[in-house]
C-alpha cells in the first residue's frame, strides 16, 4: 500500500509542476499569492482479498522417444594396480610329465607300463606310451597263458594360421592260447595251441587349433590299420574322416561328417566290405531343451541305407534332472579286428564278414549334481545280421568259436552312475541287462540262442584316496550271468554267474618312488566266459610305481 502511494504522490506533483509552468504564461508580473496549502488524500477503501489456485494436475502419461547416434569410444584405461591379499595360497598338486609301473606276481606274471609327455613351446607336444604284461597259469591248467604289448608315439605340431596336426603310431602284439579242451585226456604243446595278433596302427588329423572368426570348425583324419595273425590271415584297413561344425550364436551347431570306410580281409579268399557314410546333422540348445535332428546315410555296395538321427532332450531341473528319448541307426562292419578283440578265441576261416544293421529308439534320465552323475535309459533296438560266437569243437578236440549272423529283437535297460559320498572317495557302476528274442521269423533260420552275448552285465568301481593324495585304496567289480552256448551235444545251456573282484593301491614312500599291490579275483572265480576256457584264479601283482 506504500509502494503505490508513493507513486501517486509522484505523478501529481509532475502534473502540478506542468499546469504551474503553463499557467506561468499568462501570468502578469512576479508576484504570486498562495490561497490555501495543498493537501493530497486518498478515499477510505476495502481490502479484497484474492487466494492463489493451482492449476490441474495432468495425470496422462507421454512417451518420449530419444533418438542417441552410436558413437564407438576409443577409451584407454591404465590396468589396475592390485595388491596381493595376505591369505595363504592352497598348495599346488606337483605335475609330472613321466610315469614308470614295473612289478611281476602269481602265477608267474611280469607287468611293465610307462609313459612320457614332452612339450617344446608352444609349437610342439608329444607323448610316448608303451605296455606290456604276460601271464602263465599252466600248472593249474595247460596252456592258460597270454601275453600282451603294446605302444604308442603320439606328437601335435602347431602351425601358422592356426593350424595344428596329430600323428599317431601304435603297435600291438597280442599273444593267446586256445587252452579250452578236456585236459584230463587231451595234451596240446604251446605251438599247437598259439595265435598271435600283431596290429600295426597309423593315424594323423589335420585341424583348427583355436576358434575361428567364422565359428567353423573343421578335422580331416585319415587312419590305417593292418593285422596279421599266426595263420597267415590279414586285415587292412583305411578311412578318411571328414568333419566340420559350423556354430550360430554361440549355441547352435551344424555338423557334417563324411567318412568312406574301407577294409580288406585274406585268408584262404580275400573279402572287402566297403562303406561310405554321409552324417548331418543340426543341433539347437536352448535354456530349457535340446534338439538334434539329422541322419545316417550309408552306401555299401551301391545300396543306400538311411537311418534317422534325433534326440530331445528337456532339462526339467536344470543340469540335474534331464529326461531324454532320441531314435538312431547305422550300418556296423563286423571285421576281423572288431571280431577278435571281443573274443580272441575264434576261428576265422570260412567266415563272412558283414555288416549289422541297427535300429534303436531309446529314452530315459540322466543328470548331474556335482557329487553326482548318473544316466538311466530304457531301449528297443532290432539288430539284423548281429554276429554271434557259436562253439565250435575241432575235430583235435579244442573249442573254438564260429561266426554265424541272426536278426535279433533286444530290449535292454541299463544304468550308470558315478557319485563321491565323501571327500576323496569316486564310485563308477554300469549294469545292463538284455532281453533277446531271436524267434523272429518262426522258421528253423531262427537260432535257439544269441549265443556268446551275456543277458546281464555288470562293471563297478570305487577309487580312494588319501594321506594327501600319497596313498590311493581301489576296487573292481565285473559280472556277466546266462551267456548262452551250444555243448558237445548239441544241447543250449546257460553259462553261470561270473564275478570277477579285485582290490588294489598304491603308496608314495616319497615324492617321486612308491609301491603298488593288484590283487584280482579276490574270489577265486572260475566260470566260464567262455565256453571251456575258465578264467584265472586269483592272482596277485606287486612291484613299484615312479614318477618324475
Amino acid at each position: 500500500m506504500l509502494f503505490n502511494l508513493k507513486y501517486l504522490l509522484v505523478v501529481l506533483a509532475i502534473l502540478s509542476l506542468s499546469q504551474a509552468a503553463y499557467t506561468q504564461k499568462d501570468l502578469e508580473g512576479d508576484n504570486v499569492t498562495v490561497v490555501k496549502a495543498f493537501d493530497a488524500q486518498l478515499l477510505e477503501a476495502n481490502k479484497i482479498n484474492v487466494p492463489p489456485t493451482l492449476p490441474a494436475l495432468d495425470t496422462t502419461t507421454q512417451k518420449q522417444s530419444y533418438s542417441v547416434p552410436p558413437h564407438p569410444s576409443n577409451i584407454k584405461y591404465d590396468p589396475p594396480k592390485l595388491r596381493p591379499l595376505g591369505l595363504k595360497a592352497a598348495p599346488k598338486e606337483a605335475a609330472y610329465n613321466g610315469f614308470v609301473k614295473l612289478g611281476g606276481g602269481v602265477p608267474a606274471s611280469i607287468y611293465g607300463e610307462g609313459g612320457y609327455f614332452f612339450k617344446a613351446g608352444e609349437k610342439f607336444d608329444g607323448k610316448v606310451w608303451l605296455k606290456h604284461h604276460r601271464l602263465s597259469a599252466d600248472k593249474a591248467v595247460e596252456n592258460q597263458k597270454f601275453q600282451k604289448t603294446e605302444g604308442l608315439v603320439s606328437t601335435n605340431i602347431f602351425l601358422p594360421n592356426n593350424l595344428a596336426t596329430q600323428i599317431n603310431v601304435g603297435y600291438t602284439y597280442d599273444r593267446v592260447h586256445f587252452y579250452g579242451y578236456d585236459h584230463d585226456s587231451l595234451d596240446f604243446s604251446s605251438e599247437r595251441t598259439r595265435q598271435d595278433y600283431k596290429i600295426l596302427n597309423l593315424g594323423a588329423r589335420l585341424y583348427n587349433s583355436k576358434r575361428t572368426e567364422s565359428d567353423l570348425n573343421f578335422a580331416v583324419a585319415p587312419k590305417f590299420y593292418l593285422l596279421n595273425d599266426y595263420y597267415s590271415n590279414k586285415e587292412t584297413h583305411f578311412e578318411l574322416g571328414l568333419s566340420a561344425t559350423k556354430w550360430f550364436n554361440e549355441k547352435h551347431a551344424l555338423r557334417v561328417n563324411i567318412r568312406p570306410d574301407l577294409t580288406t580281409f585274406d585268408d584262404t579268399v580275400s573279402q572287402k566290405l566297403n562303406n561310405i557314410y554321409l552324417q548331418p546333422s543340426f543341433t539347437m540348445h536352448f535354456d530349457i531343451l535340446q534338439f538334434r535332428i539329422g541322419g545316417n546315410f550309408v552306401n555299401n555296395r551301391d545300396e543306400f541305407s538311411i537311418f534317422p538321427d534325433a534326440e530331445v532332450t528337456l532339462r526339467v531341473w536344470g543340469d540335474g534332472v534331464q529326461a531324454f528319448a532320441g531314435i538312431t541307426g547305422d550300418l556296423r562292419k563286423n571285421t576281423y579286428r572288431s571280431l577278435s578283440e571281443y573274443n580272441p578265441f575264434i576261428q576265422i576261416r570260412n567266415s563272412k564278414l558283414r555288416n549289422t544293421r541297427w535300429d534303436n529308439y531309446y529314452g530315459g534320465v540322466k543328470g548331474s549334481f556335482g557329487w553326482l552323475e548318473y544316466n538311466g535309459q530304457v531301449g528297443y533296438s532290432k539288430a539284423s545280421d548281429l554276429a554271434l560266437h557259436q562253439t565250435l569243437f575241432t575235430p583235435e578236440g579244442i573249442t573254438r568259436f564260429r561266426i554265424i549272423y541272426d536278426t535279433v529283437k533286444i530290449f535292454n535297460v541299463q544304468g550308470t552312475v558315478k557319485f563321491s559320498p565323501i571327500k576323496n572317495l569316486t564310485v563308477t557302476g554300469t549294469l545292463s541287462q538284455n532281453v533277446f528274442d531271436s524267434e523272429t521269423t518262426d522258421t528253423a533260420a531262427d537260432e535257439l540262442g544269441v549265443w556268446g552275448l551275456p543277458e546281464i552285465e555288470g562293471n563297478f568301481g570305487a577309487v580312494y584316496s588319501l594321506l594327501e593324495g600319497k596313498a590311493n585304496l581301489k576296487a573292481s567289480l565285473h559280472t556277466a550271468d546266462r551267456i548262452s552256448f551250444l555243448n558237445e551235444a548239441g544241447e543250449r545251456e546257460k553259462s553261470k554267474t561270473l564275478v570277477d573282484l579285485s582290490l588294489g593301491g598304491s603308496y608314495y614312500f616319497s615324492k617321486n618312488i612308491g609301491a603298488f599291490l593288484d590283487i584280482n579275483n579276490l574270489l577265486n572265480n572260475k566260470r566260464e566266459r567262455w565256453y571251456r576256457y575258465p578264467t584265472v584264479g586269483m592272482n596277485f601283482l606287486v612291484g613299484f610305481v615312479a614318477r618324475f
